[in-house]
């Protein structure tokens, strides 16, 4: 996938690259994966299908031509997935990956490469035999990370089991795919029991459960050991300066500058959230980014970023286009149930 033509990262331009995630039809979790060629850069390492894009081709255009010469089959329909900036140590690319929902024809070796459909869990796992380019790793995270994000409100005091049942209807109307519980009134002690009962009803739809404690002191209570997935506050974030947590547990971060989502990064965080892209009445002082500020942040980052901040659920295609991987939100997505 990336360029056989040597540049240095300070000397020569930025190369351009387009890359497809390619679902198979009737099994979503399986991707289709393919193998660098002896003699190529980075070769015998597998890969997402693409190439390099031509000068005066448009993006589209290059994912159309490098599917039809590689694997012969015709996209019907494409979105944005995922873009970042990486360095080798002899080249600096732009890797602009896509998402394709459907195609035309069986896929079949073109240029020699061996492919083949991999299930995620495979591609992803700590165990996994497929080694791939470093450019490509933090795709492998993001293919992990559902398109919308819910952030639960404050609960009221007493609350737990209408608000357990609203959830509950949320995750079966919207099957969103992860729940941020914030719930920052309440004590560590109350907060775990609403979290147990919140999980009970995320497994039940398939979405996982992510805590967020307004502290470290409370992220790290032994009341929420059970939790593997925990969110950092920026406040938190901002305390850190290397990863206080055991290691098999999976963080995130809120995040509101360049700064501080480079942080999020260096701490080894697999997502964060970029707020605000709109103005919000929860945050009046906090200037807004705007998508083209989002979009600054995200084409320097190589950490997938959910937009938060006034974000509906319809700005969905919008996000994907300035860089995020998602969107996440609480008012429009806690509304109607």
């Amino acid at each position: 996938m990336p360029s056989t033509e040597a540049e240095t990262p300070e000397e020569g331009p930025v190369i351009p690259v387009v890359a497809a995630i390619i679902r198979h039809p009737q099994h979503p979790r399986r991707i289709l994966v393919s193998r660098r060629r002896k003699g190529q850069h980075l070769e015998d390492l597998w890969e997402f299908p693409g190439g390099k894009q031509e000068l005066g081709e448009s993006r589209f255009q290059t994912l159309s031509r490098e599917l039809e010469e590689e694997l012969g089959i015709r996209h019907l329909v494409a979105r944005p997935f995922f873009r970042l900036l990486h360095d080798y140590p002899d080249r600096r690319i732009r890797l602009d990956v896509w998402e394709l929902r459907s195609f035309r024809g069986e896929p079949e070796s073109r240029e020699g490469q061996a492919w083949r459909w991999v299930e995620l869990d495979e591609l992803t796992g700590d165990e996994s035999e497929y080694a791939f380019p470093a450019a490509d790793r933090p795709i492998l995270q993001a293919l992990e990370l559902p398109p919308a994000l819910l952030i639960t409100p404050e609960p009221g005091p007493g609350q737990h089991r209408g608000f357990t049942e609203r959830l509950d209807r949320q995750l079966a109307r919207w099957r969103f795919g992860a729940v941020l519980l914030r719930a920052h009134g309440l004590t560590d002690d109350r907060y775990a029991e609403l979290a147990l009962r919140c999980r009970v009803v995320c497994e039940r739809h398939g979405a996982e459960l992510i805590v967020h404690r307004p502290t470290l002191e409370g992220l790290s209570s032994p009341r929420l050991q059970p939790f593997r997935n925990r969110h950092l506050s920026a406040a938190a974030l901002s305390a850190l300066e290397h990863q206080p947590f055991d290691e098999t547990l999976r963080l995130s971060a809120s995040t509101h500058d360049r700064f501080e989502v480079e942080k999020a990064e260096r701490l080894g965080c697999r997502f964060a959230l970029l707020s605000p892209v709109r103005k919000t009445l929860s945050h009046p002082g906090r200037p807004a980014l705007g998508w083209s500020g989002f979009r600054e942040i995200s084409d320097s980052s190589r950490l997938p970023l959910y937009a938060l901040g006034g974000v509906m659920r319809r700005d969905f295609a919008v996000a994907r286009e300035q860089g995020a991987i998602g969107v996440a939100g609480i008012s429009d997505f806690w509304s109607g149930a």
